[in-house]
C-alpha cells in the first residue's frame, strides 16, 4: 500500500518552508529576508538530503 503524502516528513517540512514567508507577509511578523533564509535553507537542505537518501534506498530494493 502506498504511503499517503501527508504522512511524509518531507511534505511537512516543505509546508513549513512555504508557510514561513507567507505568514511573515500576511501577518507582518517582521522577519527580515536574512532571517527567513536562515529558517528555510536548512529545511530545504533536509528535504533534498532525504530525497537523495530515498533514491538510494529505493535503488537497493
Amino acid at each position: 500500500m502506498e504511503k499517503q503524502f501527508w504522512h511524509s516528513k518531507k511534505f511537512w517540512a516543505a509546508a513549513v518552508a512555504t508557510a514561513v514567508p507567507i505568514i511573515n507577509h500576511v501577518w507582518g511578523i517582521g522577519l527580515t529576508q536574512d532571517a527567513m533564509m536562515q529558517i528555510v535553507t536548512p529545511i530545504v537542505a533536509y528535504i533534498l538530503g532525504q530525497g537523495l537518501a530515498d533514491l538510494g534506498k529505493n535503488k537497493s530494493q
